[in-house]
């Protein structure tokens, strides 16, 4: 049922995503569509279980955070004082003590904003880190680069057919495999998971130039698609993938390069 509600949720999202102004009587009726396309209840009882329960997760979530934030801010308080305290004391094993608690603390935070923006199951960015991280606060793009839309096209028939899990290595194995092969081209980038089964690529200002990136992406789905995933059960699997491919410049809006990726209009 959970994967149910992420599918309503992400078609509701991508289909607002251009709205400068989202009303909730807007939002909730393109989730009800949704809904009933995928033939989900939403009246159905086990339907709200989950639905309260990833509400409680998210609410969970957003108390850890802040109760990190509180302690985090009472600590480093704390450390400041007692290293100020040291250094007139000129009390070295003690600094040493406070450099430690300020490194498990650095830690602590990272290791809870990890969890933010990290897609739980690939381990790649998710869509919060685009708009949250990636993006200005105007949802534009702050450098200039190449942004990639991979299609794992096959994603859902397997789903159907053969689980979530082996779903799932799928895309554990695309992101895996995207990953080396663009780290040996050498390349700065970034991947996110920006839907079920579509991930958007972007890669940064690099000493290559143009032509010479988008015929190493072009390299990358033909290696991609020509490749076998082996299941623990013996499976042999050679998915689909559909890759797109656009530039984009400083300032420019992502909506408009978004758009024209999820559209298919390839880049010449």
């Amino acid at each position: 049922m959970r994967q149910e509600l992420k599918k309503i949720t992400n078609l509701t999202i991508n289909e607002l995503l251009n709205n400068e102004i989202i009303l909730p009587s807007t939002y909730f009726n393109k989730f009800n569509y949704h809904a009933k396309e995928l033939e989900i209840n939403l009246d159905d009882e086990d339907f709200k279980k989950e639905l309260n329960s990833v509400i409680l997760e998210d609410l969970q979530t957003i108390e850890n955070y802040m109760n990190i934030v509180l302690s985090s801010a009472t600590a480093l308080q704390e450390n400041t004082k007692n290293a100020t305290d040291a250094i007139l004391n000129k009390d070295v094993d003690t600094l040493g003590d406070i450099y430690k608690k300020m490194l498990d603390l650095e830690n602590e935070v990272k290791s809870l904003n990890n969890k933010l923006f990290l897609d739980d199951i690939t381990n790649t960015f998710n869509k919060k880190w685009v708009y949250n991280k990636f993006l200005n606060t105007e949802a534009l793009f702050q450098q200039n680069g190449i942004c990639v839309l991979i299609d794992v096209v096959d994603y859902t028939y397997i789903q159907k057919e053969y689980g979530e899990l082996l779903a799932n290595n799928l895309l554990i194995f695309a992101t895996k495999f995207i990953n080396q092969k663009l780290n040996d081209e050498n390349l700065d980038f970034k991947i996110v998971r920006y839907y079920e089964n579509k991930f958007l690529v972007f890669i940064l200002n690099s000493d290559k130039n143009k032509k010479e990136i988008i015929n190493a992406v072009l390299n990358l789905e033909h290696l991609l698609s020509s490749t076998t995933l082996k299941s623990n059960s013996g499976l042999f699997i050679k998915a689909k993938y559909k890759f797109n491919i656009s530039s984009y410049k400083t300032n420019q809006e992502s909506k408009e390069i978004f758009e024209r990726l999820l559209s298919k209009e390839q880049e010449e």
